[in-house]
């Protein structure tokens, strides 16, 4: 019960298909554009104007109010993070050049400042991609988390109040958080891994005697690579990882499961920009399984339920990506390797050591 029209591609598809998207938005009506055969189908479909929230105040403070208290949700766990390393550093005789009052103020600080920079700054990219191209889209709101069980925070996340146009507007959305966030990612934990703690052998051994707690975790693919620059000693047995090394840690393996081209991710809304529906539902399976090697399986499982719904794709989903985004689109493949990260259990690592 819908208006519906199939027409000839002509050149200069984007332009006209634009021209007609605004026609009909004066008409309080959206198109919805298919690629079926040689043709196109064209759906027209009414757009209801959403009603005025009456709760004001929730609406204009929500993402202050969830701000705030992720900021203390993730200050406890940084405290208990730094808590911890300094009594590593108490157990192994290494002395502080400061206060440690002061120490664990500070350090409390760094991890929270660091953990939600990075954050937000992901979110805001695709909060900037929005408003560049006209969509709607809220403030970041951030979720807080279980101090001590997590890193203070489930994450972030923004609220896309309207639909994406055309796949160069996905493209850029599902782009610019992961670009931004593995920029900010990466400064933190270049800065982390270089306050880290280097141990010998020997007093590994002891801390695995004597010291509850503690896990032993691989670094992301491209600190491997830069580990004889950035460790203090990068010939030491091991190194415990200074509170701004976790917290680096962290934010690049999110950015490393979220750049997936799985589903809804952001690596997903690339593939499906860049792919089509019907390549991206192939690649999304595929990916799953890949995840699955390196060891991820919660995050696994957490795709696969999620993969029970279609990516919503865009209205025009005619218009195939620009050129320039099929080149940037190597960015997407560089972060992905950087960020690239093995859990010690992973099948990958198995197959690869056996």
């Amino acid at each position: 019960n819908r208006p519906t029209f199939i027409v000839a591609p002509t050149q200069n598809l984007e332009v006209k298909i634009e021209g007609l998207r605004k026609k009909f938005k004066d008409k309080n009506m959206q198109l919805l554009i298919r690629r079926e055969g040689e043709g196109l189908t064209l759906h027209a479909v009414p757009v209801q104007k959403a009603a005025a929230s009456t709760k004001k105040f929730l609406t204009l403070n929500r993402p202050l109010l969830l701000f705030l208290l992720t900021i203390i949700t993730v200050s406890i766990t940084g405290y208990f993070n730094a808590r911890s390393f300094v009594d590593l550093l108490n157990f192994l005789g290494r002395s502080l050049e400061v206060d440690e009052g002061l120490y664990l103020l500070g350090m409390t600080a760094a991890y929270t400042i660091s953990i939600l920079g990075v954050l937000g700054l992901h979110e805001i990219g695709h909060l900037l991609a929005c408003r560049r191209h006209n969509i709607e889209a809220s403030w970041p709101l951030f979720i807080p988390g279980i101090p001590l069980l997590t890193l203070g925070t489930f994450g972030a996340l923004i609220k896309q109040k309207q639909p994406t146009l055309n796949r160069n507007q996905l493209f850029d959305i599902g782009f610019s958080g992961p670009i931004i966030g593995f920029i900010t990612a990466l400064v933190v934990s270049l800065i982390g891994y270089s306050l880290s703690l280097p141990v010998t052998q020997a007093e590994y051994l002891l801390l695995t005697n004597y010291v509850d707690g503690g896990q032993y975790i691989f670094i992301p693919f491209l600190f491997q690579q830069l580990s004889p620059y950035i460790f203090p000693n990068p010939t030491s047995f091991t190194h415990i990882l200074h509170p701004l090394a976790l917290a680096g840690w962290v934010t690049t393996l999110l950015t490393f499961l979220n750049i997936f081209p799985i589903g809804q991710l952001d690596g997903g809304h690339v593939s499906r920009a860049l792919f089509g529906a019907k390549w991206h539902r192939h690649f999304s399976y595929i990916m799953t399984f890949v995840m699955i090697l390196t060891g991820w399986w919660s995050m696994a499982l957490l795709t696969l339920l999620f993969l029970r719904n279609n990516h919503p794709g865009t209205l025009d989903d005619a218009t195939g990506v620009s050129t320039s985004r099929k080149i940037l689109s190597i960015l997407v493949i560089v972060i992905f390797i950087s960020c690239f990260t093995l859990t010690p259990d992973s099948p990958l690592l198995y197959l690869l050591t056996s």
